[in-house]
């Protein structure tokens, strides 16, 4: 259930004469979806947005917008006396439920089969974040930029995170496996990132967490995680000890490589060709303000391929944004697995099935796409900015291996792999 929140000391917004929650300038980005344009609130902004916008994209087979549901007052002051305690402290210092409205959002929980824990047998099901599956291509990335062409936004994010300190390992995973439509490379991107979850894989069983974490997930899978999960695994993987985590590994990279289901989700990644570094001068037309990119711009250098931008009709710059945005939804969102054994001569599923070889066991599995947030158009400028310090970090990276003679030539440190960078220090 989607509650809508204010500001502790806040009020409900106003019902004016123009009631959306969309920025004057979002409503005209997105002026063709008039039900999004007149969102009075973001939580039916972006149930629409799922609804209007990304189930046509991604498949309505595989997307759940939700549904809006009318409450009463009496309601909503229950639910914020009942959850209360379970809100991080911070949380309920900076915000309380909004009394005021009158509808809720209700969203299915796609750890589970239609029906619950307690028909069918158990549900174990996988939540994973892909990430961007593709190397940009874009004639407006910055020469010096060039290694954004070689190593994947995750790869280069993971380079900052580590010299951030939030993670305290590089993840060996790399996105461009997972949507490769190789079996094996499937197979290897789901034990990656079994081994170094972070806050990109997480496992559930009849609904409750078993492998991964809230938040910022866990930095890897050590032995003591790893058994425990291999024990759980015992009442759904009939395999010998040692060996159910391998099968589960199995199963998942089986469902993802059968179902397709990313080459959908990379086509939407793909609508984002024109790569931040171009799609920033598109914003700043939308905007109507001078483009802070090309002021930073040395005055030494030529401008043709950014000033080409700043001369386009506005109904192209719209589109640019727009489909940025929409691209950075599909970057952004996770993938949820279902799986659920069947019975013996069980026929007539409106669920697809995945044999497992490794038991002889055959599952139900359905695959959902979740998070698929709505991103505010003022996101612009932090994606731009934020691209910048990953390129900052990741270069100066290279720059480090190659005068400690780790890469003798340009060409070697456009081709670096991540392995290669797993033990660098800052």
């Amino acid at each position: 259930m989607r509650i809508t929140k204010k500001a502790r000391n806040g009020s409900s917004p106003k019902r004016d004469s123009n009631p959306s929650v969309l920025t004057e300038q979002e409503r005209l980005l997105w002026r063709d979806v008039e039900e999004l344009v007149a969102s009075p609130t973001k939580e039916i902004a972006e149930q629409i947005y799922t609804q209007l916008v990304m189930s046509p994209l991604l498949g309505s087979k595989h997307v759940d917008a939700g549904m809006r549901v009318p409450v009463k007052r009496d309601f909503l002051e229950c639910v914020e006396k009942n959850v209360i305690k379970q809100r991080p402290a911070w949380r309920v210092d900076v915000s309380v439920v909004d009394l005021e409205r009158d509808s809720v959002i209700i969203m299915s929980d796609h750890s589970l089969f239609p029906g619950g824990v307690l028909k069918d047998g158990p549900c174990i099901s996988v939540e994973i974040k892909p990430k961007c599956g593709f190397l940009p291509s874009s004639k407006f990335i910055d020469e010096r930029n060039f290694v954004k062409r070689s190593a994947t936004r995750f790869q280069m994010h993971q380079v900052l995170k580590l010299r951030e300190q939030e993670i305290s390992e590089l993840s060996e995973y790399d996105p461009l496996d997972l949507f490769s439509g190789s079996k094996e490379r499937i197979h290897k991107a789901i034990k990656d990132l079994y081994t170094t979850p972070q806050n990109n894989f997480r496992v559930f069983l009849n609904g409750s967490l078993i492998l991964g974490g809230l938040g910022g997930g866990i930095k890897r899978t050590d032995a003591v995680a790893g058994k425990a999960f291999e024990d759980i695994l015992e009442g759904i993987i009939p395999a010998e000890n040692g060996l159910r985590t391998t099968s589960f590994i199995q199963l998942v990279a089986e469902a993802v490589y059968c179902s397709r289901v990313l080459d959908g989700l990379l086509e939407v990644q793909k609508l984002d060709n024109f790569d931040i570094e171009g799609a920033i001068h598109a914003y700043y037309n939308v905007v109507c303000q001078p483009c802070a990119v090309c002021q930073q711009l040395d005055e030494a250098r030529p401008l043709h391929r950014c000033s080409s931008l700043h001369s386009i009709h506005i109904v192209e710059s719209l589109k640019i944004v727009r489909d940025y945005l929409i691209a950075a939804t599909a970057k952004d969102c996770s993938l949820m697995i279902s799986f659920r054994p069947t019975k013996d001569g069980a026929i007539g599923s409106p669920y697809n099935h995945v044999y497992l070889q490794s038991t002889n066991q055959s599952f139900n599995y359905k695959v959902n796409f979740i998070d698929l947030d709505l991103k505010p158009l003022k996101k612009m400028v932090d994606y731009y900015e934020l691209d910048k310090k990953i390129l900052n970090c990741f270069i100066q990276m290279l720059e480090m291996e190659h005068n400690d003679g780790n890469a003798k030539t340009i060409d070697a440190i456009e081709t670096i792999n991540i392995k290669t960078i797993k033990d660098c220090k800052f």
